[in-house]
């Protein structure tokens, strides 16, 4: 059972994406003029399915794209999309400066629940609009080890098992929700893979 579920969620993985993008289109129409932010995109642009956004979106020369490596490279390979390296934590705009902001699976990685908080903040903080992704906690596979279960115990007695490093902090729906602030308008949809419930997708409205 446990390497049926691993070898479901590695193939997921095209899949998935194209269905965020997919829900992103519904939320938010791509729109000439519109100014567009995604936060958290990927060095491994070769991977299937990484970096989808800036290969879909169709206003390239409307899009700034955030990471927190040297971005070089992705500038070279998307000429129109301005790269700004910077951590999501503390974003170097202004007050609603975007339209909308996008994040895939980003949110995971930038630490425990107060590092969470202040990266909902800050997306919520520079666009009006957002769709932010994550690994829902209560998938049976672990997405990124594609270990089966492990990540349902305890942080402890989970890095014991695994045995190697492990910067991961996924999240229930519940607790995802709880992030965002008070006054601002939450649609948490769930992606399901196989049945279970695998992504979860925050979309945003600020009054």
């Amino acid at each position: 059972m446990g390497r049926r579920l691993s070898r479901l969620a590695s193939a997921r993985g095209v899949e998935s994406r194209e269905a965020k993008w997919n829900l992103y289109r519904q939320a938010f129409p791509p729109r000439e003029g519109e100014r567009v932010l995604d936060v958290g995109v990927s060095r491994l642009d070769d991977l299937p399915g990484e970096n989808y956004f800036l290969r879909q979106y169709p206003h390239p020369s409307q899009v700034t794209a955030v990471g927190v490596h040297d971005l070089t490279e992705l500038a070279e390979r998307y000429p129109e999309i301005e790269f700004v390296q910077a951590d999501g934590r503390e974003l170097p705009f202004e007050d609603g400066a975007f339209d909308v902001v996008h994040s895939n699976a980003v949110i995971e990685h930038v630490g425990p629940r107060p590092e969470q908080a202040q990266f909902v903040s800050e997306l919520v903080r520079v666009a009006k609009n957002g769709f932010v992704t994550t690994p829902n906690r209560w998938f049976p596979v672990e997405p990124h080890t594609h270990v089966p279960l492990f990540h349902w115990l305890p942080r402890g007695p989970a890095l014991l098992l695994l045995r190697r490093e492990w910067t991961v902090w996924l999240l229930s729906g519940r607790t995802f929700r709880r992030l965002f602030p008070a006054d601002v308008d939450v649609d948490l949809r769930v992606q399901r893979m196989g049945g279970w419930p695998a992504t979860l997708v925050a979309i945003f409205r600020r009054p």
